[in-house]
């Protein structure tokens, strides 16, 4: 019976040192998680503008040149594009 009681107090310990680490790893990912919503939440604000406004200044293509080709074929109700 004393060796069941040591062994379950060595189990134990180790169980608390593996809870105390768990704990520590998800306290550290909460708080990551935090500092990335509130860094979103700014980007965001920043970005934002009324709908149904228009920019003051025209915003450039992100994808830069863009080449499209449209063909018409009998039968086909909208014409299919190749983008290049």
């Amino acid at each position: 019976m004393e060796h069941f009681i040591v062994t379950q107090a060595k189990t134990n310990e180790a169980l608390s040192e593996s809870i105390n680490l768990l704990t520590c790893r998800v306290d550290a990912m909460a708080s990551y998680q935090k500092t990335m919503d509130t860094q979103i939440a700014q980007q965001v604000s920043h970005l934002s503008r009324p709908s149904g406004h228009l920019p003051s200044q025209p915003e450039t293509n992100p994808h830069g040149h863009v080449n499209a080709i449209s063909t018409m074929s009998e039968g086909l109700e909208e014409s299919p594009v190749m983008v290049l």
